[in-house]
């Protein structure tokens, strides 16, 4: 699964490689930074509400 690939170790045995992770590191890090946050907007669903829908979807 594409989720376990978080779990592997990286091995960059070679300097040039490394400069290049960090950098790209550093890019996302920063992009990140910068990119701006959606507000959604969004609603708490309690007791009958919770009924009603469900209610709806089955019938």
């Amino acid at each position: 699964m594409a989720t376990e690939s978080i779990f592997h170790n990286i091995v960059i045995d070679d300097a040039k490689k490394a400069e290049a992770f960090i950098t790209v590191l550093e890019q996302a890090a920063e992009t990140a930074a910068n990119y701006p946050l959606r507000h959604v907007e969004s609603e708490d669903v309690k007791g009958e509400d919770i009924k009603k829908l469900l209610g709806a979807l089955v019938k």
